[in-house]
Order: C-alpha cells, then sequence, then structure tokens
C-alpha cells in the first residue's frame, strides 16, 4: 500500500519523461540542434514580424519570413562549410602529426635556456655595475671573447638550420596530409611498400604466403577467366609473376593498424628524402637567407639569434663566418676580426653580450646536471607526454566526429524549418493534449519543461553571440602571433565559448601547444598566446557577459567547477555544454521557486495564451474539443488573474 504523502503521481509521471529521454540518447544531437536552430530562428522571426506589423501575429507572414531565414541561413552554413571544412579537417589532421612527433624533452631545455638561465644569471651576478659581475667580465676579456665565440657558434649555427629545415618539412607534411585527406597518396604509399617492406615479409615466411596465395589463386571467381594453376605453373615467368602477386596480396591483407603505422613510416622516409633533397638544392641558400632575415626581423618569433651577437650581421657576414670556422679557431678569429665594429664603444657592447650570454649557458648547463632538475624532469617529462596523449586522441575522435555533423545538421535543419513554419498549428496542438487522456501528465510536465526549454535556448542563443565574438578576437590574435592552424584552433574556441570558467582553459592548451611545436615555435610564443586569451577572456566576463548574458547563468565560479566535473564525468561533453544552464534551473526553479523575469515563470504557458492571441481551449462535457483562433482584440488588453480581458 502507497503511503497518502508519497506524491507517487509526480514520481510516476517523471519518471517516464526521464525514461524517455535516456532512450532518446543517441538521438541526442539531432534533438538539441533542432530545439536550438528551432528557437533561435523562431525568435528572430516574431521580432521581425513584430516590427513590421506590430500587434496580433500574422501566420502567413511569419511563414515567408521561416522560409528567407531558412534559405539565408542555409546559404551561409553551405558557404562556411565549403570553405572551413576541408581546412578544419587539414588543419587538424596536421596537428595531431606535429604532437605526435613533437620532443617534449627539446622544448624544456629551450625554455630553461631563456627562462631559468637568465634568472640564475641576474641572481648572481645582477647588473653590470655590481662588482660580482665587473670582476667575471674582466676574466671572460683575459680569456679571450674569440674563444667563447668559435665554442657557441656551432650552437648558433645548428639551431638556425635545424629551425630552417622544421619550417621547410614542416610544409611538405601539411601537404602530405592534404594529399592523404585527397587518396592521392595510396600509389605512392603503395609502391614504397612492395619495394621497402614486402620483400622481407615474404622472406620472413615465404612458404605460407605461397600456400595462401595459391589458394586464393583457386578460389578466383570463374568470370575472371583465369587459366588453372596447374597451367600457370608451366609458365617461364611464373615464379617472378607469383612472387610479384604475393607481396600485393601482403600489402592488401594490411590490417588498419599495420597500415597506419607503415603510412607513417613511409611518410618519415619521404621527409627525410625531402630533408636531403632541400640540403642539394640550388635554391636552399636564398630560401635559408630569407628565413634568417625574417629571424632578424622578428619575423620568426620562436628563433632567438642567441650566442653573440650575430643577430648585428647580416646573412653574408654569416656565411663568412661559417666558413671560416670550418678552417678553424685561428682563421675564426681573423674573420671575426674583420667583423668587429671599429668603434670601442660597439665592440664593448658585443663583449658583454657575449659574456652574458656564455655565462647563462653554463648556469644552465649546471642546473640541468643538479639532482633538482632531474627529479623535475623525469615528472614533468612524464605529465607532459601523457597530457599530448590525451589531447591528440580527443583531436582525432573530433575530426572523426566531424565526419558525422553534416548528416545529422542536415535532418536537425529540416525538422526545425518545418517546425519553425508550423509553429502556431503545433502550439494548439500541443494546447489541446490539457483536455486528453495525458492531462496529468501534460499538466505537470509542459510548464516546468517549457521554462526549462526557454532558458537553454535563451543561454545557447546569448553564449552563441559570445562564441562568436571570442572566435574573431582570438582569430586575430593567432594571425598576428602567426600561430599556425587557426581555423583548427577557433573551431575549438567557438565550441569551448559555450563553457562557462573553464572553456577559456580548455581553448588555450591547444593553442599553446601548436605555438610550442609547430616550427619555429617556442614555449615563449605560448605564453604570448595564454595572454591574448587572457585579455580576450577580460573583455568577454567584463563587457559581452554583462551586456548579453546578464544574470541568466549567475553561479559562484566554485559551484561552476564543480558541476562541470560532475557533469562532464557522466555525459562528456554535453555535460560540459548543458550542466551550468541545467543546475541553475535546478537551483532557482525546482529548489528555490524564484522566477527569472522573461525566462521561468509560475504560469508561463497562460502568458504564451496572452501574447499569442491563444487561450487554452475550454472544457466543454459532452462536445468534442474544437481549438478555434481567438478574435482580433479591440485596442488592447488589460492583464490580470491570467485572462486577457478586452478594454
Amino acid at each position: 500500500m502507497v503511503p497518502d504523502w508519497l506524491p507517487w503521481e509526480k514520481i510516476l509521471i517523471w519518471g517516464l519523461f526521464f525514461l524517455v529521454v535516456y532512450t532518446l540518447r543517441h538521438f541526442f544531437f539531432i534533438i538539441f540542434m533542432t530545439f536550438i536552430l528551432t528557437y533561435i530562428m523562431r525568435s528572430a522571426v516574431r521580432k521581425v514580424a513584430r516590427f513590421v506589423v506590430p500587434g496580433r501575429e500574422n501566420i502567413w507572414f511569419e511563414r515567408i519570413l521561416s522560409v528567407a531565414g531558412f534559405v539565408l541561413l542555409l546559404f551561409g552554413l553551405y558557404a562556411a562549410g565549403n570553405y572551413l571544412a576541408p581546412k578544419m579537417f587539414l588543419q587538424g589532421k596536421a596537428l595531431v602529426n606535429q604532437m605526435t612527433l613533437m620532443e617534449p624533452r627539446k622544448h624544456f631545455d629551450t625554455f630553461l635556456g631563456k627562462v631559468v638561465g637568465p634568472y640564475l644569471f641576474h641572481r648572481a651576478y645582477g647588473g653590470r655595475n655590481d662588482p660580482q659581475y665587473v670582476k667575471a667580465f674582466e676574466e671572460f676579456e683575459k680569456l679571450g671573447p674569440v674563444v667563447i665565440a668559435f665554442d657557441s657558434f656551432h650552437d648558433l649555427d645548428y639551431n638556425l638550420q635545424g629551425a630552417f629545415e622544421d619550417k621547410e618539412l614542416g610544409k611538405i607534411e601539411e601537404r602530405l596530409a592534404e594529399q592523404t585527406h585527397r587518396g592521392r597518396i595510396e600509389s605512392h604509399f603503395g609502391s614504397w611498400f612492395l619495394r621497402e617492406k614486402a620483400p622481407g615479409i615474404f622472406a620472413t615466411d615465404r612458404e605460407t604466403l605461397i600456400e595462401k596465395w595459391e589458394m586464393v589463386y583457386e578460389d578466383a571467381p570463374p568470370y575472371l577467366n583465369l587459366p588453372p594453376l596447374e597451367e600457370r605453373r608451366k609458365e617461364a615467368d611464373y615464379e617472378n609473376h607469383r612472387d610479384k602477386s604475393v607481396k600485393e596480396m601482403i600489402f592488401i591483407d594490411l590490417d588498419e593498424s599495420d597500415r597506419a603505422a607503415y603510412r607513417e613510416e613511409w611518410k618519415g622516409d619521404v621527409i627525410d628524402t625531402a630533408r636531403l633533397a632541400l640540403r642539394s638544392s640550388p635554391e636552399y641558400t636564398e630560401r635559408f637567407r630569407e628565413f634568417y632575415e625574417q629571424a632578424q626581423e622578428g619575423e620568426e618569433p620562436a628563433l632567438a639569434m642567441q650566442s653573440l651577437p650575430y643577430d648585428s650581421y647580416d646573412f653574408d657576414e654569416y656565411l663568412e663566418l661559417r666558413d671560416a670556422y670550418k678552417g678553424g679557431r685561428e682563421q675564426f678569429a681573423v674573420a671575426l676580426g674583420e667583423l668587429v665594429p671599429a668603434g670601442e664603444n660597439e665592440r664593448l657592447e658585443q663583449a658583454h653580450v657575449a659574456f652574458e650570454q656564455a655565462e647563462i649557458k653554463d648556469l644552465t648547463h649546471k642546473f640541468t646536471a643538479s639532482d633538482l632538475y632531474s627529479r623535475l624532469e623525469v615528472n614533468l617529462h612524464g605529465y607532459i607526454e601523457a597530457g599530448l596523449k590525451t589531447l591528440v586522441g580527443w583531436i582525432q575522435g573530433a575530426i572523426a566526429y566531424l565526419v558525422t555533423i553534416p548528416l545529422q545538421l542536415a535532418l536537425s535543419l529540416l525538422l526545425s524549418f518545418f517546425m519553425t513554419l508550423d509553429m502556431p498549428r503545433l502550439r494548439r496542438g500541443i494546447f489541446m493534449l490539457k483536455q486528453s487522456r495525458v492531462r496529468d501528465f501534460y499538466e505537470e510536465i509542459a510548464p516546468g519543461l517549457y521554462n526549462f526549454g526557454r532558458l537553454i535556448g535563451r543561454t545557447f542563443q546569448a553564449q552563441g553571440l559570445i562564441a562568436i565574438f571570442n572566435t574573431i578576437l582570438t582569430f586575430v590574435a593567432i594571425r598576428a602571433l602567426q600561430i599556425d592552424n587557426e581555423v583548427f584552433l577557433c573551431a575549438i574556441v567557438f565550441v569551448c565559448s559555450f563553457i562557462p570558467v573553464l572553456g577559456v582553459v580548455l581553448s588555450s592548451v591547444p593553442i599553446a601547444i601548436v605555438a610550442i611545436v609547430q616550427p619555429g615555435g617556442d614555449i615563449f610564443l605560448a605564453l604570448k598566446a595564454i595572454a591574448a586569451i587572457l585579455v580576450i577572456h577580460f573583455i568577454e566576463t567584463s563587457v559581452l557577459n554583462p551586456k548579453i548574458l546578464g544574470d541568466m547563468l549567475h553561479l559562484h565560479p566554485v559551484m561552476v567547477l564543480a558541476v562541470l566535473a560532475i557533469g562532464e564525468h557522466f555525459s562528456g561533453v554535453w555535460g560540459l555544454l548543458l550542466a551550468v544552464p541545467v543546475t541553475v534551473y535546478i537551483i532557482r526553479c525546482v529548489i528555490l521557486d524564484q522566477e527569472i523575469p522573461g525566462l521561468i515563470e509560475q504560469d508561463p504557458l497562460a502568458r504564451v495564451s496572452r501574447l499569442t492571441g491563444q487561450e487554452a481551449p475550454a472544457e466543454r462535457p459532452g462536445q468534442p474539443t474544437v481549438i478555434e483562433e481567438a478574435p482580433p482584440k479591440a485596442g488592447g488588453a488589460v492583464e490580470g488573474s491570467g485572462k486577457s480581458v478586452p478594454v
């Protein structure tokens, strides 16, 4: 027996509702996008209609506006998709390749040399007037700047050429990724496999592979008109033909994981070959000159012209020093002496810079030999590698999801179009449920569902506008900083802009990583990118949120982070997007029973009836329910007790 105090009807109704929601979970994207598109389009249509034809709604005029709105929307989506989708796919693939090949140790050592080294130097020597600095500098001049310059020139030359070649080979990797996407490299990959890998595999298991090929040959379909195997064996070139066919069979039978691994190995061979071809190319020197001059002018922000003030020498002087370096220390000293400025002040300044950079390098080396660095290196490299693997997996999943989005979005657009076009009739049909056999279900579910729908719709409408501003500002910042893969990164920024508080962190991580792993990138470019993102986030929180979002999603940041963590654990990305508005609704409407003007109200359906000129159908015992459009109001209406009273 059920206790009287237990609201079993409410429990049963809401239990059935959530059961339906759970059953339709696989169609959540379609349902959600249909709702958002319908809400936004319907809001726009109503605003335009009220502006052009004030007063009562004009159904046919709104339908014309709906058709025009969806035509413009489809045209915009087609133009954006045609331009952005290929770039997003290719840049996503290139980003995965860069992150897979990233060497955390190399970038961490670069960071130490540019951050920890200068810090240790200033802590040890202070300024140039410090007695400790003066004493060390005098000893340096006695030793001879030429000796230090000769010892450090190798690092400079190695870093410059390495950065230049990485940049040039990065372009080749992007072209490979593009050709892979378009299916243009499979024949080249297949030829490489048959030439380099298949012979070894064939030799390892020759008898088994020949037996397998002969079985496949004998089972070949009759319509291929192949001669019997016994006759083929009598042919003079049978063994050559068989061995070639077996190798082709090996290539065809590769599983996806092995094929992907061999393809990456082939790409590595292509890159190595391209590196050798680049070095022997007659254009190498001119392209290197252009790179060197860009580095001098700061257009290669991640490349430091280090190890003595060589950035004051033009490219031809740099080549003279490189040629002299091959002849030994004395020849290098002669060449360097010819390039040293004639003025004593200029010479002294170069000597100071040489001393400081030599000491910074030495202090950094001593730090890396300490126990503290060893412990830090092991732990930090482990965290970085684990984080990179997680991020690569997430990006690969996002790229794979891009394939299914167009079909689901097309279905959502179609459903949204018909719902927006015939909204008055759909609304009347929903009102009829109040007089049907599911009246109790309607009266329990409809008001709360309507309030929740309005909260979600208004929230994502406002967040969408903020996301557009964030994406545009981020795109400008990324282009200004010359960070690669800007389209794919801005797509991540657009999605993450719908996640309060945590979204700025989630979107900044890929941008910072790209700034580090791209050719010529380093930790300082990543710090500049993060600083730009923080400025954009400040603009969002201080200007855009108060103006556009208002107080709709007002929650304490600690509460936001808590519900985001819970939402992500149970629902993944959808949990991040919906956790905050769902929590706001539960706290304001369910727990506190408060209203949010224009969003959460006690009797929202009565308000809809008044605004649209439709009252919920009155109950007529013994007669069928008839829904008719209310006649035009004369003059106006006075609101009171949930009814419209003609004046």
